[in-house]
């Protein structure tokens, strides 16, 4: 072998394994951190102080079900991961204070039911299952008036929860029992 191909080779291969090694830094990503490369599936890359339309999102459903995330920004801080980790600790997820699956599963399922419609309580909705339930909200009109509170603090009662009228996660846990597909 001429000393030009073994020349050709010595450079060949070392260009082989930095394409090689640049083309799986996903995969080494997702190897070695498994909830942040899931996280990046769901949400999308994470730009700091940019805005991201998944983590406003998850910002809003967090503040919903009582989780204090701070202003739906979408821009991931601290405020975010901490809330995170508390739903994930409340929930039983392993609190990596990262939106995997498991985590992005537990708080899309009441917006999937209906329950959250463009980011907040789906009033409307909850006075049907209320009514469902037998707790009279009154007409089932979109508004959460004092026929509506009256109804949530008589189920949250019934039902061993505190009974503040303040639908969070435990309280519309209760509710999608009564959420059966004749809705």
């Amino acid at each position: 072998m001429s000393i030009f191909k073994k020349a050709q080779i010595l450079v060949c291969i070392p260009l082989f394994f930095l394409v090689v090694s640049l083309s799986s830094c996903d995969f080494l990503y997702r190897l070695l951190h498994k909830e942040g490369a899931e996280e990046k599936n769901i949400v999308g890359e994470i730009i700091p102080l940019e805005k991201n339309p998944q983590i406003e999102e998850v910002q809003q459903l967090l503040n919903i079900y009582g989780y204090n995330a701070g202003a739906p920004d979408g821009v991931l801080g601290r405020r975010t991961r901490d809330a995170i980790e508390k739903f994930q600790i409340d929930n039983g997820i392993n609190p990596s204070r990262f939106v995997d699956e498991a985590t992005w599963a537990k708080l899309k399922a009441f917006r999937d039911q209906g329950f959250i419609k463009e980011g907040d309580l789906n009033v409307e909705f909850i006075q049907k299952i209320l009514k469902k339930a037998g707790y009279n909200p009154g007409s089932a009109d979109g508004e959460f008036g004092a026929k509506t509170k009256d109804a949530v603090m008589k189920f949250q009662k019934a039902h061993h929860l505190k009974a503040d009228a303040k639908i969070g996660y435990k309280t519309l846990t209760a509710l999608s029992k009564y959420n059966t597909p004749a809705n």
